[in-house]
């Protein structure tokens, strides 16, 4: 589903994402730093979750993207198919670049693709206290189907039926 090295979400806002590279994690480490740090608890592990991410970039199951806009980065997207969902790890955009309508867009390409793959829902975990992450996936109608409250998380875990 989402084999190509870049994919071209919109054109209005441009946008397209772009598999990562190891060059790619200083850029994820800041992003996850300035738009993070407020929302996950303070003994959240960000070096473990870095570790991860540097695995992901060379996995066979995990695919992580650079999200950009006329060739800058300005956020990234951490995804793992399985045979019937779709799990996004992350989604992580600047501030000055959300309420624009990309991650929006990057919400409606993955729903498409995934119906058009057969898969049946899109699954993911927010943090309780990402009160805008929460509206905004409301918005998109994931409905909450769990809630994981450890490792210094708080997680509501939603899921988008697609089939």
């Amino acid at each position: 589903m989402l084999d190509l090295h870049t994919i071209e979400i919109s054109v209005d806002p441009p946008v397209s994402l772009r598999k990562a590279n190891v060059e790619d994690l200083t850029f994820i480490k800041d992003v996850s730093h300035s738009e993070m740090d407020t929302i996950v608890p303070q003994g959240w592990n960000w070096d473990s979750w870095f570790e991860d991410v540097e695995k992901a970039i060379f996995s066979n199951r995990h695919r992580v993207f650079v999200i950009e806009t006329s060739k800058f980065s300005i956020g990234y997207l951490w995804l793992n198919e399985e045979i019937n969902s779709l799990w996004i790890t992350a989604i992580v955009l600047q501030t000055k670049y959300q309420r624009l309508r990309i991650g929006q867009n990057v919400m409606n390409y993955l729903i498409k693709e995934s119906y058009k793959e057969g898969k049946d829902s899109i699954e993911l975990g927010v943090q309780r206290n990402n009160y805008a992450a929460l509206q905004f996936y409301s918005k998109l109608g994931f409905l909450q189907f769990d809630h994981l409250k450890s490792a210094n998380t708080d997680l509501v875990r939603l899921k988008l039926k697609t089939s």
